[in-house]
């Protein structure tokens, strides 16, 4: 039996790269771009809380923020309270390019899953989300 460690991990690996390449046209990285879909079923949260709910580290997030900040597709806002945390919303650019960003997400993981019929890939699906489900408090 081939090792499962390994298939997982290369698909994963070219997807991903199948991915950035389709961002690349909203100039946005696949970790600029889970950060803001994050952020849309959200609608709003701190740094702290984000690199929560991707399981990334602070200083990640926090870099990843200053770009989208940057870029203006995200804004900072004070929270009462707490002088270091700051509630982050999508702006309308932001919200407008994750729109852009995730239709073009879709298109290529449509395109990387081409090589299975529909029921394969409703099968795949499936199994990932119980995996997923079953692994959510590791």
């Amino acid at each position: 039996m081939p090792d499962l460690g390994y298939l997982l991990l290369n698909q994963a690996k070219r997807l991903k790269a199948a991915q950035q390449r389709a961002l690349g046209v909203s100039h946005i990285t696949v970790s600029q771009w889970a950060l803001l879909a994050a952020l849309s079923r959200a609608g709003a949260a701190t740094a702290a809380e984000l690199a929560t709910a991707l399981d990334m580290d602070r200083p990640t997030v926090s870099g990843i923020v200053g770009r989208l900040v940057a870029k203006d597709l995200l804004v900072e806002t004070p929270v009462a309270g707490d002088r270091r945390a700051r509630l982050l919303t999508m702006t309308a650019a932001g919200t407008a390019t994750f729109a852009q960003c995730a239709q073009l997400a879709d298109q290529t993981s449509a395109a990387y899953l081409a090589p299975l019929t529909a029921a394969q890939q409703q099968t795949l699906l499936t199994l990932l989300t119980q995996l997923e489900e079953g692994h959510r408090n590791d």
